[in-house]
């Protein structure tokens, strides 16, 4: 029976390092979670266990037989959510279709550009008679402070905006609906002003 709790625990260990555990990281941790609860059990329980882990370790198998193993060449280093891949572009690779150093300098060259010609349209509205507080003055002023701070920061912070917009054009041409027409949901309440109070 210790042969076969080594067993799973390679398998489970060989499945984590070619990262097969990212195909259905949910059912991944089920396993994992029952192999170690299965470890502490004893009797017919731990029989009970065993027969179930077995099977969904088979299932598991039998799901990832059409899913290509990635290789040391295709593996990307660290995690894509890290602070460090932020200004990265995110670039798909696909075997078929080698990537080109040039393709990736010119989409940066071009997200780069972009965020300037964006920077300045803002910054040329910027009124001339607001003053010290007026919020107008007070974005564009921001604006302009996070890109000489942070470039990729304010690259994604732009795209989040044009985001925003689109969806809110979108919304007021009907291709979306707006909140108060989702089903199941009250309609928004008017908001009262502080002098009514």
């Amino acid at each position: 029976m210790d042969g076969n709790r080594t067993a799973v625990s390679n398998r489970l260990a060989q499945w984590r390092g070619q990262q097969l555990d990212r195909h259905d990281p949910v059912h991944f941790a089920f396993l994992e979670a029952l192999h170690r609860r299965a470890q502490s059990a004893s009797g017919s329980l731990r029989q009970v266990l065993d027969a179930r882990l077995d099977a969904l370790l088979d299932r598991y198998a039998a799901r990832l037989a059409d899913v290509p193993v990635p290789t040391a060449g295709t593996a990307q280093a660290g995690s894509p959510d890290t602070l460090a891949a932020l200004g990265q572009p995110r670039i798909t690779h696909n075997p078929d279709y080698p990537a080109l150093p040039a393709l990736a300098r010119f989409r940066s060259a071009w997200a780069a550009l972009r965020t300037a010609g964006q920077v300045r349209q803002t910054l040329a509205q910027t009124p001339s008679d607001g003053g010290p507080l007026n919020s107008s003055v007070l974005v564009h002023r921001a604006i302009g402070w996070m890109g000489e701070v942070s470039p990729a920061y304010l690259q994604h912070f732009l795209a989040y905006v044009d985001n925003l917009a689109w969806l809110e054009q979108m919304q007021q041409r009907g291709t979306l609906p707006s909140r108060d027409s989702v089903p199941g949901r009250a309609p928004a309440k008017p908001r009262r002003s502080r002098t009514a109070r």
